[in-house]
C-alpha cells in the first residue's frame, strides 16, 4: 500500500510542474530496492556455496581412494593387474566364449566415480585391444567371457589421466565400471 501511495505523490508532483521532489517519496522504493539487493545477494551466496563446493572431493592418493573404496564396499577383488587395474568377477560364465584381442566385443556398462556418481551408461561395441577405448575397458574387458558381469576399478592412468573428460569426470580420477560381455565376432 505504501509502494502506490509513493507512485500517486511522485505523478502529482510531477503533473502540478513541482520541480521540488521530496526523498520520503523515494523512500518505500528504497527500501523495496535494498530489500530486493538484499536478497539477490543472499541467494547468490547460497548458491555459490552449493554448487561451488564439490561435495564430491575424494581424499588421498589414487592408490588410497581406490583401496578405500574396496574396504568401504566391501568388495573382493578377483585380481590386481600391475597396471593397477582391480578385476571384481560379479557373475561367471564358464561355459561362455572368451573374449580376444581383435574381435568385436558388445558389452552393457555403467561407467562410475568413486563417489558412485554415474558419468555414463548402455550398451557399446568395440573391437577390443584396437585402441577404440580407454586402457582399463579393453585391460578388464579382456579378462571377461561373454555372459560374465565384472566390476573394473582401475586409476586416471587407465583412463583419462590428467585431462579428465569434460565436465564429467575430473582430472586424476580413478574409475569404476559395472560391465556385462554381451557378445563376440
Amino acid at each position: 500500500m505504501a509502494r502506490k501511495v509513493s507512485i500517486i505523490a511522485l505523478k502529482e508532483n510531477v503533473q502540478n510542474g513541482k520541480k521540488k521532489i521530496r526523498l520520503r517519496t523515494f523512500v518505500p522504493h528504497l527500501s523495496l530496492f535494498m530489500k530486493t539487493i538484499g536478497r539477490f545477494i543472499w541467494v547468490l551466496i547460497v548458491s555459490v556455496i552449493f554448487f561451488g563446493c564439490n561435495r564430491e572431493e575424494l581424499t588421498g592418493t589414487e592408490e588410497q581412494q581406490i583401496e578405500n573404496y574396496i574396504k568401504n564396499n566391501n568388495l573382493a577383488v578377483t585380481e590386481k593387474t600391475s597396471s593397477g587395474l582391480r578385476y571384481i568377477l560379479t557373475k561367471a560364465n564358464t561355459g561362455g566364449a572368451s573374449v580376444k584381442i581383435g574381435q568385436l566385443a558388445t558389452v552393457k556398462y555403467t561407467g562410475k566415480l568413486l563417489t558412485d556418481r554415474t558419468f555414463d551408461a548402455g550398451t557399446f561395441s568395440f573391437y577390443l585391444g584396437a585402441g577404440q577405448v580407454i586402457a582399463g575397458f579393453d585391460e578388464g574387458i579382456a579378462k571377461m567371457k561373454v555372459g560374465e558381469k565384472a566390476t573394473l576399478i582401475f586409476p586416471s592412468s587407465l583412463g583419462y589421466g590428467s585431462r579428465g573428460a569434460g565436465a564429467d569426470i575430473p582430472p586424476n580420477s580413478p574409475l569404476l565400471f559395472e560391465i556385462e560381455v554381451v557378445s563376440v565376432k
